[in-house]
């Protein structure tokens, strides 16, 4: 007979032995102190913000199992949460101190700021994250604010959250009754199709059980309102369960990509009677110029194959894949080599035999790897730089792409001296600002040794893009 004191005695020595493994051999870990300040210092900054009603912050390792030695602040992660007031707050403001201090660079960290809808207004959250690995997206704080604003102001939206680099923001809304109507109204929104705006999901939630949640990513042109109309209709019928519809990524290689819909239905009577609807759509309501055909699939709750149909909308079960693909980003026009400049006194592309190319090619790889280096060393900081080769129009052009982000909040509390001092050297080589959009400065190479240069700061640090002149070979 085991007694009552030796069962709890074992209790506890199994609960020593899991804690002890799950936390690399100590049971009070903590993060190290530097990771600790860091977070108290964020949290303290945005506390002090005018607009914020509370702040929470947790600490966790990244992975309890093989996160690393945990006195590495790099095993480590933050998220902050923030609360803003319920009225009065100059959303613009407070997202700039919240994105701002979340960048952190000791630690990687993750914010949410949370804004309270006022007179009938949705409620609006921004999200920020830090930058995915080999992306060079970055929306910044004001921007933001800015859709989630205009965002929440849409009749029906329930909700709204905006992201930083790139991803759709997402308006959740009681019905897809309403998908046709907030698509144009979407559309209509100045600015729609750029930055915070360049896509956004609607998404139906369900309250209950007997149905699932539904959404449509919808940009400036797919899918069509007739479409759209369709899939909110076919969300509300009470045989379907889901429906989802997700269209092109600007952000990734557009010819690998096709728009999908996944729809979910309860019994294979029903996988049978919507693929039926979907193969027998009309181009002229589906398909958009530049697009691709999008594909779908059928399937019940299950997802047994067997009872699964897919397909292309508008084309009959088993039709191959249409040769129908893009290329570059949808109603992207391709450069004509051949074709008379714009402006009549604009330098025609250069043109150049196969080895002559190569080496002008190399040559400006060399030139962009060296001007990316040197901005790092103006800012006393270099990030991992990304330099490519890659199409500049059609298949035979090419051209040398460059960026890189400088992470200047690792060394400093401000960007604003070294985003000076790299724009200084540039002015001093001759290279000097020639627009500004967005909050992104534009230059221009006096000896025309680059095609385009950008900067801009971010709260991931100072971003550079680069690209130069197109080489024809011929």
């Amino acid at each position: 007979m085991v007694t009552r004191g030796f069962g709890r005695a074992m209790v506890c020595a199994v609960l020593l032995a899991i804690a002890t493994s799950m936390s690399g051999c100590s049971l009070l870990t903590e993060p190290p102190p530097e990771v600790t300040a860091a977070i108290d210092t964020a949290t303290e900054a945005i506390r002090q913000s005018a607009g914020v009603a509370e702040v929470t912050a947790d600490i966790y390792p990244v992975d309890l199992k093989d996160g690393g030695p945990l006195t590495d602040p790099d095993a480590w992660t933050a998220s902050i949460t923030v609360e803003a007031e319920a009225s009065g707050v100059d959303v613009q403001a407070l997202a700039g101190s919240v994105g701002q201090n979340v960048a952190v660079g000791i630690v990687s960290t993750r914010a949410v700021l949370r804004i309270p809808g006022e007179n009938g207004d949705a409620d609006a959250q921004l999200s920020f994250t830090p930058l995915p690995h080999g992306s060079t997206v970055i929306t910044e704080p004001d921007e933001m604010a800015d859709a989630a604003l205009a965002l929440r102001e849409l009749g029906g939206a329930r909700s709204v959250t905006v992201f930083d680099h790139g991803d759709p923001a997402v308006v959740r809304v009681d019905s897809a009754d309403r998908w046709a109507g907030l698509t144009q109204a979407l559309r209509a929104l100045p600015g729609f199709g750029l930055d915070a705006l360049s896509a956004v999901t609607l998404h139906t939630v369900e309250d209950g059980p007997a149905r699932g949640d539904s959404w449509l990513t919808i940009d400036t042109e797919s899918p069509q309102v007739a479409f759209v109309r369709f899939l909110g209709e076919l969300s509300t019928d009470g045989a379907v369960f889901s429906v989802s519809f997700t269209g092109i990524d600007t952000r990734l290689d557009a010819s690998a990509q096709r728009p999908a819909l996944r729809v979910q239905v309860s019994t294979a009577t029903q996988v049978t009677t919507v693929a039926g609807m979907l193969t027998a759509l009309e181009d002229a309501d589906t398909t958009v110029q530049g697009v691709p055909r999008a594909t779908f699939e059928v399937a019940t709750r299950t997802t047994d194959p067997d009872l699964t149909r897919t397909g292309y909308l508008g084309l009959p079960l088993g039709s191959a894949e249409p040769d129908d693909r893009v290329s570059d980003i949808p109603d992207a026009a391709p450069l004509d080599p051949d074709a008379a400049p714009l402006d009549p006194g604009a330098a025609p592309l250069d043109s150049l035999d196969p080895a002559a190319a190569a080496d002008q090619l190399e040559g400006d790889r060399a030139l962009v790897s060296a001007l990316l280096d040197a901005a790092g060393d103006a800012a006393g900081i270099r990030g991992p730089a990304t330099v490519t080769i890659g199409p500049c129009g059609d298949g035979a052009n090419e051209q040398v792409h460059g960026s890189v982000i400088i992470p200047i909040f690792e060394i400093a509390d401000s960007a604003d001296e070294a985003f000076d001092a790299i724009t200084t050297a540039w002015e001093r080589r001759g290279i000097t600002k020639s627009d500004r959009a967005m909050g992104t400065d534009f230059y221009t190479a006096a000896d025309d040794s680059l095609d385009t240069l950008s900067i801009r700061g971010g709260t991931a640090g100072i971003s550079i893009t680069v690209t130069t002149p197109c080489i024809v070979t011929g």
